[in-house]
Formats: structure tokens, C-alpha cells, sequence
């Protein structure tokens, strides 16, 4: 079973704030640490300060384990990309037509192995809707831009406020979060 993410992405999928931007504002609040590699971090001293996690004492692995596994906290920044990425996990709900709440129940065959945004049309009120657009009850997130933090379980924790309003003020541009599996950089690279 692939590790998942909690992952943050501009509330606005077509936009691309500054990947260094965003970066500063990971060091600055201290959830990133050293770089693992090419825009993969350690989790910094703050990453518990702004993953709120659920739970009175959540077992956190933040060094990589001996055995090689990715099992353990750490940041990835993915993008620019040239269109909007959904990122979702195999045991994501159903996702909801934003107009007329219909279940999307064969949302895996309609997206199929893609990642880009696709435009879709609501079998029971035939209005347009874009995969991005649908209600995936914050089981998968889409952006241009996303801000991967590995080693978070759906419902299992959620950004802190600072963290948020940080985005938020330094880009200029609303946020929203959402969990998913791993993003691997070969599938993030890819556009």
C-alpha cells in the first residue's frame, strides 16, 4: 500500500505562486529542514507545530528509516505544472457533483491514469464540471503547484492556521489542503 500525504495547493488551481516563495515560507516557519533532494526536505523543528495531528500522542518517524522506506515525515514541493493535477488515493470517496450532488461512482474509470484536470459532465444534471471542481470531501487536492507532506494519513491531522494564513498573506492567494498517496517525483515531473 502506497504512504499517503496531506497536501496544500492554491484554492485557485490555475495558479502558480513562486515554488522559491513557498519555500521560504517552509523554512521561515520551520516545517522544512535540510533538502533530501531536489525539492524534498527534511521535516523541520516546526513540521509538529503545523501538521496538527490528531490524538494525544501520535508516533511520528521523522529520520529515514535504515531499511530505505519513505515511511517517515518529510516535504515535497511539486511544480510548476503546466496544467492542474488532481491528486487523489485509491480508497477516496466518491466524489460529488458540485451542483447537484450526484455520486460520481465510477470516478476511476471517467479520470482515468491522468493526472491533468479533465472537464467531465454530470450524468443526472448534464451541467459541465472539471474533476478539480468536483466534491472530494478533501480526499484529493488539485493545483499547479502542491506542497507534499509525506507520512500523513487521511483525517489523521491538518495544517495549522499559521500555516494557512502564512500562505495566504505571502502569496496572495487563498489555500486549500486535502490527503492523498505519495506523489512520486517521477509522476510529479511529468506533464
Amino acid at each position: 500500500m502506497l504512504p499517503h500525504s496531506l497536501y496544500l495547493a492554491p484554492a485557485n488551481v490555475a495558479a502558480v505562486p513562486a515554488p522559491e516563495k513557498i519555500q521560504a515560507i517552509l523554512e521561515r516557519l520551520e516545517v522544512i529542514g535540510p533538502a533530501l533532494g531536489k525539492d524534498i526536505f527534511e521535516a523541520g523543528g516546526g513540521f509538529a507545530r503545523h501538521v496538527v495531528f490528531a490524538g494525544c500522542s501520535p508516533y511520528l518517524v521523522m529520520t529515514p528509516p535504515e531499511d530505505g522506506s519513505l515511511a517517515f515525515c518529510h516535504v515535497a514541493v511539486h511544480g510548476p505544472f503546466d496544467l492542474p493535477h488532481l491528486v487523489t488515493g485509491l480508497q477516496a470517496p466518491r466524489p460529488r457533483c458540485p451542483h447537484c450532488r450526484h455520486r460520481f461512482t465510477d470516478w476511476r474509470d471517467l479520470l482515468g491514469a491522468e493526472r491533468e484536470m479533465r472537464s467531465l459532465r454530470c450524468p443526472s444534471c448534464h451541467r459541465g464540471v472539471t474533476s478539480c471542481e468536483l466534491d472530494w470531501r478533501q480526499h484529493a487536492v488539485c493545483g499547479r503547484v502542491l506542497i507534499e507532506l509525506r507520512n500523513v494519513f487521511p483525517g489523521e491531522a491538518v495544517p495549522s492556521d499559521q500555516l494557512m494564513q502564512a500562505l495566504c498573506a505571502e502569496t496572495a492567494m487563498e489555500w486549500q489542503y486535502g490527503w492523498a498517496q505519495y506523489l512520486s517525483i517521477d509522476q510529479a515531473n511529468t506533464t
